[in-house]
């Protein structure tokens, strides 16, 4: 077993889907291919290397399923180590960076929450909405220094960042509720 570096987000997206379901190479391309989880990546020359690192590390298990007489396919599952880092990855602490650089990641990260319980779940969306808030009040700030005379398209792109980061704080607090109400 080879220990090495965090996972990619296409590993962990990976160890996340296999830890919903054991899934072939196939099936995980398809998934990929089929959902908006497409943009990590829907190559098999993503997907198997990856499953191959997987393997390697210790983080999936690889079982041959030759119940099909026509053509026998590997099926994965994350051993324990898998699942450890997958949790470890689902509840990290949510940084300014996260949100600047890797708002999709992180809804990658939520979508994948329920493999863990609801209290986690609403923590998460907690950092999330005081994250996004506080980097909506920065590019608030921020706007007050563009040049009355520069072109308004840079101002109007900006207004758009800042009204997309709204909407997600939004979405985040109302999905908090949603948890509250259901619990």
């Amino acid at each position: 077993m080879v220990r090495s570096a965090q996972p990619t987000t296409l590993e962990l997206a990976i160890l996340g889907l296999l830890a919903l379901e054991a899934r072939s190479g196939y099936d995980l391309m398809n998934v990929f291919e089929s959902t908006a989880m497409g943009n990590y990546s829907s190559s098999p020359g993503a997907i198997y290397p990856a499953l191959g690192r997987l393997e390697k590390r210790g983080m999936v298990d690889g079982e041959v399923d030759d119940t099909q007489r026509l053509r026998p396919r590997k099926v994965f599952r994350p051993t324990a180590q898998g699942e450890e880092t997958l949790r470890a990855w689902l509840r990290r602490e949510i940084t300014q960076q996260d949100v600047r650089r890797n708002l999709d990641e992180l809804l990658l990260r939520f979508a994948f929450h329920s493999l863990l319980e609801s209290r986690a779940s609403r923590e998460f969306l907690r950092g999330l909405a005081e994250s996004l808030e506080a980097y909506v009040a920065e590019l608030v700030r921020q706007r007050k220094h563009f040049p009355a005379e520069a072109p308004p398209h840079g101002r109007m792109a900006f207004e758009l960042g800042i009204e997309n980061y709204r909407s997600c704080a939004r979405w985040a607090r109302r999905m908090i509720r949603r948890f509250e109400e259901e619990s």
